[in-house]
């Protein structure tokens, strides 16, 4: 049986179509590991979705998200920061990173810090990736505050550490 040249190219697109699609399936990032935690303190919290009408904390977790992009580490922070009536006061969180040679070097998210202009209930969304590196140990998140107009942070809470997956 003869196949012409045009069945044979006919056949042959998808082959290298679907080819092509196989070796882009392994995508370069990947989530390895998300730890969810929460910081509660009074006035102001750090987690996910609305605040407990109760309770005032954070119904859901907010997430530490482990990618591994190319053999380098991004430790993505994910959630929102809560200030509750506490007029006044700003709020951020920051990014503690411990490097695999014993450095320690703190990242603050400006982008999701925020003051209060009254006491009521405010949020801001988070989602810091503020380091890439193959030598992250660990990564520790802390939620400070300030008074408006003060801009002398304290740090009101702190995860625990997370250790690199």
């Amino acid at each position: 049986m003869r196949i012409s040249r045009t069945a044979t190219r006919l056949l042959a697109v998808p082959l290298v179509v679907c080819a092509l699609g196989l070796i882009g399936a392994n995508p370069a990032q990947a989530a390895v590991r998300t730890d969810r935690f929460s910081i509660t303190e009074r006035h102001f919290d750090f987690g996910d979705g609305d605040l407990g009408n109760i309770s005032g904390d954070p119904k859901a977790d907010g997430r530490l998200e482990w990618d591994l992009v190319n053999g380098t580490w991004e430790p993505r922070l994910l959630g929102r920061i809560y200030i509750n009536n506490a007029s006044g006061e700003c709020v951020r969180v920051q990014m503690v990173i411990t490097y695999q040679n014993g450095v320690v070097v703190t990242y603050t998210d400006n982008a999701s810090e925020f003051c209060a202009p009254n006491g009521r209930t405010w949020y801001n969304d988070v989602d810091f990736t503020p380091v890439r590196s193959p030598y992250v140990a660990s990564v520790v998140v802390r939620l400070q505050s300030a008074p408006a107009g003060g801009w002398s942070f304290a740090t009101e809470g702190a995860s625990a550490p997370y250790f690199t997956p």
